[in-house]
């Protein structure tokens, strides 16, 4: 199969990519490569005024735009005709009026009729400062700027050489709380009336919806809402890979281990999320708890410092007074609502009626791949539209790049509305599409497709040839797990 003679070639990206955190804990010259330099005329978000609200945001409607200022993209060229940020009017998990921002690319041929694509970063992050709004800034410094290079950049490179708008929104809100669904979902939703209100774009604007990893969980969450909270836009599509779906299972499967430092970040942003947990939390956790959670707020702490060497092995129920810090009635009142899990979840689970393509690695080692696989079989016995694929032979990064090319050949098809009429849950042959074959460029276009490639290469280039014991790791799990 074409998936098997792709498996060196994706191996070799995963052990490039698994080099990044310790490698840019070492090498300042190679976080500089990544992530430029500072650029004073846009600070972080932490301190920059842009991203504060003023007045009355109860007295504005959902998605309506508070403040709006053009800045220098790192996507600049022939197919980008203006970038602009937008503060606009959002809810949080209570449905209380808060704001965030959304970056908006204008292409520079429009498509006719015009379309939308609302890509979802993976910022994993508990820091303001990690918003991707910062990161698509030319020249900021931000750490979570790799993902220009990766697959948002190659997404939102493929929609503007189509004619799309482009919609990036800073789907944490302003405390930046990652895995709270309620949060993420609606952000993006509110993000994408922004964008059509801001451009006067019909109000029935084909809509495709992009993500992976921790932007795959934004993107099942709006997909989730979308009929509920923001019927009105027409979402033609949805992608995702490597979704986490249950946070109490991903905890669980990654507290202790390599990369518990998104099990951390995870409980904080949940913390951050729901005050009767964060007054639980409290009264259970050691004051060197405190400490060691304290560091995944600090600025600038994005998903590579999440990700690093620094949480490698560390287990957040060591630092709590208590055995089983889930076997409690607010941890599980929490867990239940932010659950997609049907059998775990506290409510019936909404059945988005647009098709959608999801994937997962079988050898996923950050996202449970069970999760997924129940959250497909569920959804499909009760009349969803899901292409379901499995990656064979890959974890949680190979996954990165290994869904870029299928995910685009099915936004394209959802936008034209020929979508494949299969079987719900079908695996079918599209991620046999590897960035190196024809098909690639035929699909995705040969220039996003070479610079998707770069991409690769460059992050293969700079870390390749570093993090041994990284290597030595993955080739220990793959051996364990297969």
């Amino acid at each position: 199969m074409q998936i098997q003679r792709l498996q060196p070639i994706l191996g070799a990206i995963a052990l490039a990519l698994l080099c990044l955190p310790a490698a840019l804990a070492t090498s300042a010259t190679a976080h500089e490569g990544l992530v430029g330099r500072a650029n004073p005329d846009f600070p972080a978000p932490d301190v920059d005024p842009f991203y504060k609200p003023s007045g009355n945001l109860a007295a504005a409607r959902r998605g309506q735009v508070l403040r709006r200022r053009s800045f220098p993209s790192v996507f600049a060229g022939p197919d980008l005709e203006k970038s602009f940020h937008l503060l606009y009017r959002t809810e949080d998990t209570f449905n209380q009026p808060e704001a965030t921002v959304a970056s908006i690319f204008v292409p520079a041929k429009p498509s006719s009729p015009p379309r939308i694509l609302s890509v979802q970063a993976w910022v994993d992050s508990n820091s303001p400062d990690c918003a991707y709004s910062w990161a698509v800034v030319k020249d900021s410094g931000s750490g979570t700027a790799i993902e220009n290079f990766l697959d948002p950049g190659t997404y939102i490179k493929w929609a503007l050489s189509k004619g799309y708008y482009v919609v990036t929104p800073d789907f944490l809100g302003p405390k930046s709380t990652f895995i709270a669904g309620y949060q993420s979902g609606q952000a993006i939703l509110d993000g994408i009336k922004a964008l059509i209100r801001d451009q006067n774009l019909p109000k029935d604007t084909a809509v495709g919806m992009v993500g992976y990893s921790g932007g795959a969980h934004a993107t099942v969450w709006a997909s989730t809402l979308h009929e509920k909270y923001a019927p009105e836009l027409n979402i033609v599509g949805a992608a995702h890979g490597g979704t986490p779906i249950d946070p109490k299972n991903t905890l669980l499967f990654l507290n202790g281990g390599h990369y518990a430092g998104f099990a951390a970040a995870g409980l904080i942003g949940l913390k951050d999320t729901y005050p009767k947990l964060d007054a639980y939390i409290e009264s259970i956790i050691t004051d060197k708890g405190r400490t060691v959670l304290s560091r995944f707020k600090q600025a600038g702490y994005c998903v590579l410092q999440v990700s690093g060497s620094e949480s490698d092995g560390l287990n957040i129920f060591n630092y709590t007074t208590v055995k089983d810090p889930l076997d409690n009635p607010v941890a599980v009142e929490v867990l239940k609502r932010e659950s997609l899990l049907e059998s775990y979840a506290d409510r019936e689970l909404p059945v988005p009626k647009f098709p959608r393509f999801l994937y997962h690695a079988l050898g996923d080692d950050i996202v449970p791949y069970n999760d997924e696989q129940q959250y497909v079989k569920d959804q499909c016995a009760r009349g969803a539209n899901i292409q379901f694929s499995t990656l064979l032979l890959a974890n949680h990064l190979v996954g990165v790049f290994a869904g870029v090319a299928p995910s685009i050949d099915f936004l394209q098809q959802a936008f034209e509305d020929k979508t494949p009429n299969v079987a719900c849950g079908s695996v079918l042959p599209a991620l046999e599409i590897s960035l190196d074959s024809n098909k690639a460029d035929d699909v995705m276009g040969k220039g996003v497709a070479d610079q998707a490639r770069a991409g690769r290469d460059k992050a293969e280039g700079l870390f390749g040839g570093l993090g041994s014991s990284h290597r030595r790791r993955f080739v220990r799990d793959r051996r364990g797990r297969n």
